[in-house]
């Protein structure tokens, strides 16, 4: 029987198998090539951080204490943490989730139509439409008081998006969006093409849905 033939530190992320022959019940090969009597142990397996041997079924490695199984790493420092982790007890930073990520591929921009404002009461929409865009995982109001001298911003993070509701008028769309820290944070915005309200509440819809 040869010795095991020891391998590379493998890539992070990604577990490996060692090649490794199997102890005979009465000694075997130790990764010096000397030979060890009284070795039925086996391991299987490389830890994809340090490269050391891991016992089989182990979620964490003996030689560097990292998780070896079953990990996400944390995108700040690097450290291997659990896939339900929503922050780094190393560095303490906040772990984006499946979530988090799809809110930052939405692409979004409207603004409300002026005969859409019009019906909606406002005058000053008719010469100044509100603006909505959602990018970056934030939804981002623009808007203008007294025909146009004040002008208000409104930003939320997707993430704390509790409701998403599509609202049809007449002539126009709107979409109402309800947060996790109440009445004062929400977004109501009227006067939009239903095309472009609908999609909105959609897309959004569809990343609460991921949450669920």
């Amino acid at each position: 029987m040869t010795p095991a033939r020891l391998t590379t530190p493998p890539d992070k992320g990604r577990l490996q198998v060692s090649m490794r022959f199997r102890f005979q019940a009465n000694g075997g090969w130790d990764r010096r090539g000397s030979w060890v009597k009284g070795v039925c142990e086996m391991s299987d397996q490389l830890c994809p951080h340090c490269g050391g041997e891991l016992n089989l079924d182990v979620l964490y490695c003996r030689h560097c204490t990292r998780r070896a199984r079953d990990y996400k790493l944390c995108p700040t420092c690097q450290e291997p943490l659990s896939t339900s982790a929503s922050s780094c007890p190393q560095c303490t930073s906040r772990v984006p989730s499946e979530q988090d990520r799809a809110a930052q591929e939405i692409h979004l921009e409207f603004r409300a139509t002026r005969l859409g404002a019009c019906f909606t009461g406002s005058v000053t929409g008719l010469l100044f439409p509100p603006f909505i865009n959602v990018s970056e995982g934030r939804i981002r109001v623009k808007k203008w008081s007294l025909l146009g001298l004040r002008r208000h911003h409104q930003e939320i993070q997707v993430s704390r998006v509790a409701s998403v509701r599509y609202t049809k008028g007449v002539f126009w769309g709107g979409i109402l969006v309800e947060t996790f820290g109440g009445s004062a944070e929400d977004i109501s915005e009227k006067g939009l093409r239903q095309t472009d309200a609908r999609e909105m509440a959609e897309k959004l819809k569809s990343v609460l849905v991921d949450r669920v």
